[in-house]
């Protein structure tokens, strides 16, 4: 850059540290923030604001925009800190143009443009989206053979994950089968050859799919020195958001480019981890110093979002996790309410609880619907809230997935119960062929009308119906007998039928047609819980086909009509915020989510989600669990173990000798609650993690969370 150009950014400047904006710690990073750099930045403690000054402060210093790498995780973040550094630098007369700001895979695209002839591709090289991947993949297996097996082999979304998280992670498929997908390790071959085949099919169509981008970038920088010291030494200073969320392709490409200058300013919480299932390793920000030889660590601990209260109960629940840079939360608001624990009969109750409650907040103390927010660890857990919100006429925008009964896995076996119940639901039929192997439309066509002929599903399933098909075909068809004669000797009350569904070949199909079918499965225990209701099938579809026709119309019976409240799970819920936040199905069985007790760090991230929860809200805190699971089930349940290990003067509890007492006697339901429990299979004395579900669950029992409604 020419002297003339560079004094745009000096002498023409107006000086300033910006220390009139900024507080304390955050003026520190923004100022202090060379050589290699841990930002520890807490829940609504201005962390953008930081890094947006951060950059602004260099520009200022008479560092060039281009010179400057800010790695974000969404485009939305990333354009939010982009503009935000334009208007603080227009304002004092300088500009911006030039910084290399964007997400990691916007970012590897701009380099690889740039390089792509190195890798054998040209620079006109195509990003393949999820449809276009999961096209050339099915084309993939389909070459190989692999589609007409007598067995289902993994889908292509199902391959693309296992890909995903190896490339993301960096390791082998075998570790990748090991770790998350067990049942196809048999598979390991046929699945590698299957990626060998797509990833030519790839090179001879010049193109990339999303991963690749990270990872050819990695071979860029690695395989090619000159290329990593024009690069490194381009980026004087690199500067990282989320660090915690990085997974391990994404930090050793931070370090590649931060080899020549080590100016990194990693920014992030490991408070705030939370997305595992998704490649993503705390290592790389607990492990940061040691990385980065000299770092030096800096603390944002104050809070500009929550009261007083809500950050006493989540600097008590966090302070519990072993593996963390301990943080304090203080908070600059005045004083609320304590957080509300409230335990209800059933979770049908607990529905009407927080339905209850949002309408007496919005009517009678007037918060904008659009500030509240039911959030909850599983999709399955917001079912009958939904059904109360819909018989009330309450709007409300569902984040993280569909609504319940618009999920494709809860169609599926809805489907079935119609069969059940009305032979001749075309629909229905052609519902229940279309995900049976081997079978098309044509053959779907020939099987209606060949079963319609029968007169009832009992005669379907003993007809040769094999002979109207082919070879492929009839894998599919068999299946299908299979469920169908399940179906038969079901009886007629819908929750039997669908506990059936869910012993049959069906549940094959969920595995191998999707990545997350556990999720999935639990969906449809919800599903089978809530059917549990009702006596008769008629009844059970008639209340679902109303319900799902009174959403389609979506009433305006509120005053508030159109304005509308939250449903997330607590993983989309992360980076926002609302006045009043629920928390609901905080159950010993439901949140931590089981599985996690038999993962190494599974206990220490579901905490750390339940912190995200619970620093979402800002004046209101409300933490529900129903004390029997199921549509007023039988089956008695007890509070999360996030509830009962915190400190009890950070509760708002109240609760009766005859409720502990009753409560107290439902110990011996949950596999945990046996302080002498041991299972060989589950090693995590090392972490202290059974250790500490050992003594949480001998002391909740001289507590109780049980106000009910």
């Amino acid at each position: 850059m020419s002297k003339k150009k560079l004094t745009i950014y000096s002498k023409n400047s107006v000086r300033s540290d910006f220390r009139s904006d900024l507080n304390d710690e955050q003026h520190r990073v923004v100022t202090g923030g060379d050589g290699p750099c841990l930002v520890l930045a807490g829940a609504g403690s201005g962390k953008t604001r930081t890094v947006v000054y951060r950059v602004a402060y260099l520009i200022q210093k008479g560092i060039r925009p281009d010179e400057i790498l800010l790695l974000t995780f969404t485009n939305k973040a990333a354009g939010e800190m982009m503009s935000r550094i334009d208007k603080l630098l227009a304002d004092r007369g300088l500009r911006s143009g030039g910084i290399w700001g964007g997400t990691f895979h916007s970012i590897a695209n701009r380099l690889l443009r740039r390089y792509a002839e190195r890798l054998s591709y040209t620079s006109s090289f195509t990003i393949l989206d999820q449809e276009d991947t999961k096209a050339m993949l099915k084309a993939s297996i389909k070459e190989l053979g692999f589609d007409g097996q007598e067995r289902r082999f993994p889908s292509p979304a199902v391959v693309q994950s296992i890909a995903s998280y190896a490339k993301n992670s960096m390791i082998s498929v075998n570790a990748v089968l090991e770790r998350k997908y067990a049942d196809f390790e048999h598979l390991e071959r046929d699945i590698v050859s299957v990626l060998e085949t797509y990833d030519h099919k790839k090179r001879n169509s010049n193109s990339m799919d999303f991963d690749d981008l990270l990872l050819n970038l990695y071979f860029l920088l690695t395989d090619y020195d000159d290329v990593r010291r024009v690069v490194a030494n381009q980026f004087r200073y690199v500067l990282v958001d989320e660090y915690q969320d990085t997974n391990a392709l994404q930090d050793s490409i931070v370090r590649l480019i931060a080899e020549a200058h080590g100016n990194v300013l990693a920014v992030g919480d490991d408070a705030q981890s939370i997305y595992s299932f998704r490649a993503a390793d705390i290592k790389n920000i607990l492990q940061f110093p040691e990385r980065f030889t000299g770092t030096k660590q800096f603390k944002l601990e104050t809070n500009y979002r929550s009261t007083p209260e809500i950050l006493a109960l989540a600097n008590d629940i966090i302070s519990r996790n072993t593996n963390q840079f301990p943080k304090t939360l203080r908070s600059v608001l005045p004083g609320s309410a304590l957080p509300k624990v409230q335990a209800t009969p059933s979770a049908a109750r607990e529905a009407e609880f927080i339905a209850t409650q949002i309408e007496d907040l919005v009517n009678t103390s007037k918060v904008d619907p659009r500030e509240i927010a039911v959030l909850f660890r599983a999709t399955h857990h917001s079912q009958q809230l939904e059904f109360e919100l819909l018989r009330r006429g309450v709007e409300y925008e569902y984040r993280g997935g569909m609504r319940f009964f618009e999920r494709a896995h809860v169609k599926d076996v809805l489907a079935y119960l119609r069969l059940v119940h009305n032979f001749a639901d075309e629909s229905a039929w052609h519902r229940v062929l279309s995900f049976q192997s081997g079978i098309g439309d044509v053959t779907a066509g020939r099987i209606y009308g060949a079963a319609l002929a029968q007169g009832d599903l009992a005669r379907v399933v003993l007809a040769p119906i094999e002979s109207l098909v082919g070879k492929r075909a009839a894998v599919g068809w068999r299946d299908l007998r299979a469920t169908l004669e399940g179906l038969t000797g079901a009886g007629d009350r819908p929750a039997d039928l669908i506990r059936s569904v869910l012993a049959s070949p069906y549940i094959e199909y969920l595995n191998n047609e999707y990545p997350n079918a556990r999720e999935r499965l639990e969906d449809l225990g919800q599903l089978a819980a809530f059917a549990d209701g009702y006596d008769q099938t008629t009844d059970f579809l008639a209340e679902v086909a109303l319900n799902d026709s009174i959403h389609r119309q979506a009433p305006a019976t509120k005053r508030w009509a159109g304005l509308r409240i939250i449903l997330s799970t607590i993983h989309q819920a992360k980076g926002l915020e609302w006045d009043t936040v629920f928390v609901m199905h905080l159950t010993g069985s439901g949140f931590p989510n089981q599985r996690a007790f038999l993962e190494p760090g599974g206990l220490e991230e579901e905490r750390r989600l339940f912190y995200v929860a619970v620093t979402r809200a800002k004046r209101r805190l409300f933490l529900c669990y129903p004390r029997r699971a199921g549509f007023d089930g039988a089956t008695m349940e007890y509070p999360s173990m996030f509830i009962t290990e915190a400190d009890a003067d950070c509760l708002d509890v109240r609760a009766t000798e005859a409720e502990i007492n009753r409560f107290n006697a439902s110990g011996e339901n949950h596999l945990y609650s046996d302080p002498d429990y041991e299972d060989d299979t589950v090693e995590l004395d090392q972490q202290g993690e059974l250790h500490q579900v050992k003594k949480r669950l001998q002391n909740w029992r001289k507590k109780s969370f049980l106000r009910d409604v």
